[in-house]
């Protein structure tokens, strides 16, 4: 007897362990913090690895668009002559992306299945944050007051969720389709194909 395509509980267990497991790596590897850890903020500081990814792709995006870019930081980018855009932890989206990977994780489903839609998800949230901090650089470059006063933290999070709400029909809907071609295939041949659910 098949179970249900979806885990309530698994989703939920994935979803605070990834968003509190984040919150705890931030802790050990940021400095005066009693749990701080020197190795793991010099060599497996994922987050600022994941901050600087973005902002070296805006620089990148503005670079070709014309516009003379430095860097303070590795995660700071500034248009020359205006001021700068940090890009913190807490700007990354985690959230979103926990509650997207969560939710693919807790379908029985192939894994190869399952990482290309967790792959899709991440890389579309991190687009949308690259684009972001570009508005940002921008508002600051040409002073455009009714963005720079705009609150791009709960902008960004209330576009990303809606984005992963999306995602998540999208990818019902492919699973769906999938199952449905699989079962019209064993009907028409009698050949038993690999469930798609693990």
């Amino acid at each position: 007897m098949k179970g249900s395509a979806f885990n309530i509980i698994k989703f939920l267990v994935i979803f605070v362990l990834l968003l509190e497991g984040f919150y705890f790596y931030i802790a050990i590897t940021s400095e005066g913090g009693r749990l701080f850890s020197p190795f793991l903020s010099k060599y497996l500081n994922f987050p600022d690895w994941l901050s600087m990814t973005i902002t070296k792709f805006s620089k990148f995006l503005l670079e070709i668009s014309g516009y003379r870019i430095y860097q303070k930081t590795p995660t700071n980018i500034t248009i020359t002559g205006s001021r700068g855009v940090n890009l913190d932890w807490a700007c990354l989206g985690a959230g979103a992306m926990s509650l997207w990977v969560a939710f693919i994780a807790a379908h029985r489903c192939v894994v190869k299945f399952k990482l290309k839609w967790i792959a899709a998800g991440i890389g579309l949230i991190c687009f949308v944050n690259t684009l972001r901090v570009v508005m940002i650089a921008l508002s600051n470059h040409y002073h455009w007051v009714y963005i720079r006063h705009f609150d791009a933290h709960t902008s960004f999070n209330i576009l990303t969720y809606t984005i992963v709400l999306l995602l998540m029909y999208l990818f019902v809907r492919s699973y769906n389709l999938l199952k449905k071609d699989s079962s019209a295939e064993i009907l028409s041949t009698g050949i038993t194909q690999p469930d798609l659910r693990t």
